[in-house]
């Protein structure tokens, strides 16, 4: 059941499709646990979204931690080095580009070595239109006038990031937090326990989640762990117990009530599913 692709690609285009920014390849990458590819000096502008699980990025003798829901641009002529988590992979579109306003492009959002993490404001929309135009490059008969709408609309929603990037609080304070919770969702996570690492107050935070994410942090942690939960139905044989434990709930009635209002069916149905699907597939 998982959407994205479960194998590597490439696909190559000519010049003539994007005059301006021009899209040269687009790939899907997965990685094993703990994979370094490295150190590498790109010829040109890469931007790998991810899909899931998590990594480091080294540039110079910079680190970067990347999380599913971010993006990250790997710079003509700068050596970087590329390591997989050993316990959650990522797994990631590129989109490799040059063209004549490429850099003016890349300068616009904010992006430079020294940050070259993307935030976006919808990862999801981000990952989705990413998902696209992979998939109408995988098509045997290339739509060119398809690939180039998807093309055009990823670069609209990586624009839009720029707004994130202007507003400083949320570019520290919710990258981090976001970060926090995908670290510890399966743990005994507090909306207090976040704002004090955080070092601001609770009731900040809750407005930076409810003006950001439009949900409150705890809202976020909910939706994060259902989110996971459901993702281990779907790919691992895993009991209700032994999901309601792995999310971050020590009582399993309160992970199935919760679950079932935001799935609109029990974890056990949903499991059911996932196997009647998987034995189909």
């Amino acid at each position: 059941m998982q959407k994205y692709l479960d194998r590597e690609e490439h696909f190559s285009f000519g010049n003539e499709y994007f005059p301006d920014i021009q899209l040269d390849l687009c790939c899907c990458h997965r990685y094993n646990p703990s994979e370094r590819l490295g150190p590498i000096v790109p010829d040109r502008y890469v931007i790998n979204i991810l899909e899931t699980g998590r990594g480091v990025l080294d540039i110079g003798n910079r680190r970067y931690n990347v999380v599913a829901g971010q993006a990250f641009v790997l710079f003509p002529d700068k050596s970087v080095t590329l390591k997989a988590d050993n316990m959650e992979p990522w797994n990631y579109i590129g989109i490799v580009l040059s063209g004549k306003d490429v850099g003016k492009f890349i300068e616009h959002l904010g992006l430079t070595s020294q940050t070259p993490l993307i935030d976006f404001s919808t990862s999801h929309k981000a990952m989705d239109l990413a998902y696209d135009l992979f998939m109408e490059c995988e098509k045997k008969y290339q739509n060119h006038f398809s690939i180039s709408s998807c093309f055009l609309n990823l670069l609209e929603c990586l624009e839009e990031s720029l707004i994130s990037r202007k507003i400083p609080a949320k570019n520290f304070y919710m990258t981090r937090a976001v970060e926090y919770i995908k670290e510890n969702y399966n743990k005994n996570l507090s909306v207090e326990e976040i704002a004090n690492m955080l070092g601001i107050e609770r009731s900040y935070l809750s407005r930076l989640f409810k003006t950001y994410k439009n949900k409150s942090t705890q809202n976020y942690i909910i939706d994060y762990r259902i989110q996971r939960a459901k993702k281990m139905f779907e790919e691992e044989d895993l009991n209700v117990s032994q999901v309601c434990s792995a999310v971050g709930y020590t009582n399993i009635y309160c992970f199935s009530r919760i679950f079932k209002s935001r799935v609109g069916m029990s974890p056990k149905e949903y499991r059911e599913m996932c196997k009647r699907v998987n034995i189909v597939e």
